[in-house]
């Protein structure tokens, strides 16, 4: 069974990553908790005002996410998809962060919105590709439930150290027969790639048979656009490098683009910074591309 972190704040855009995710997983058994975060309430006189809507919005949050959680179960087309909700207040990004350590789940849903004040599916999607611990779906606002046949994974094959981080990858084009493509983008700073380090990726991804593209670009952001706008490209699939607090604070312009704005539906598979072959670490360059 699959457990899937839901983010909601009962918009269009939310309701939409919802309708999506409830179809991308529609091949397998699914327990769907829906998140939705609400302001904290504050100390002292001058929170009293503050803390009187903060109350409120928990309670019309609490309300709203039972509601839809009966609809869901009401309206089910899978008998392996099962509904729970919670509403919880505090900082959208910390609170995420507390309920995935808590409880370990297979992927975080999210819908964000260029508009948004509160800030849980604005910029926030780029801290939680940042910071979560966690593979996270990132759902555009116009995608449309629908079958999954073409999937891209941009790749630095110098830069993936563990090929065990594609185990979700694997396991998604096998289960919906879809096509890959690793899509490698050369810009003017990346090193020179290692042959073999590809080969131990396409072993590893055996028995899917992957296409693999490669294309010249200012960067790397620049060659997926141009990929995407010839394309059709039903997944992006990345992996973000492993970040601490510093880097994550100075962002990875790819990704921040990418989460924040994403023209197809993106998946970041979480990197832990883990190596499985230390052998080749001294072989393989540090690529500074954007993926």
């Amino acid at each position: 069974m699959k457990k899937i972190l839901m983010l909601t704040d009962f918009s269009e855009a939310s309701r939409n990553a919802l309708s999506f995710a409830q179809s991308f997983f529609s091949e397998t058994i699914a327990d769907f908790h829906l998140l939705t975060i609400y302001p904290a309430q504050t100390g002292g006189f001058n929170g009293l005002k503050h803390n009187a809507e903060a109350a409120r919005s928990a309670t019309t949050s609490a309300n709203q996410l039972q509601r839809m959680v009966i609809e869901l179960r009401q309206q089910a087309t899978h008998e392996g998809h099962t509904f729970r909700s919670s509403a919880m207040p505090g900082n959208p990004l910390e609170v995420v962060e507390q309920i995935v350590q808590t409880e370990a789940y297979d992927f975080v849903v999210i819908g964000p919105q260029q508009n948004d004040t509160y800030g849980l599916f604005g910029n926030s999607a780029i801290g939680l590709v940042h910071e979560l611990k966690a593979n996270i779906l990132v759902v555009p606002t116009d995608a449309t439930p629908r079958p999954i046949y073409q999937v891209v994974l941009a790749i630095d094959f110098a830069n993936l150290r563990d090929s065990k981080l594609l185990d979700p990858l694997k396991e998604l084009v096998t289960l919906k027969e879809a096509l890959l493509t690793l899509l490698t983008i050369k810009t003017p700073d990346n090193s020179v790639i290692h042959p073999e380090q590809e080969l131990h990726i396409r072993q590893f991804l055996n028995p899917i048979k992957p296409n693999v593209t490669r294309l010249q670009a200012s960067s790397a952001k620049e060659g997926i656009d141009a990929y995407l706008a010839e394309h059709p490209v039903d997944l992006l699939v990345t992996i973000p490098r492993f970040k601490g607090m510093a880097n994550a604070i100075l962002g990875d312009s790819h990704t921040r683009m990418q989460a924040y704005t994403p023209l197809v539906p993106l998946l970041t598979l979480y990197n832990d910074g883990s190596d499985e072959r230390p052998e080749l670490v001294d072989h393989l360059s540090t690529v500074h591309s954007a993926l």
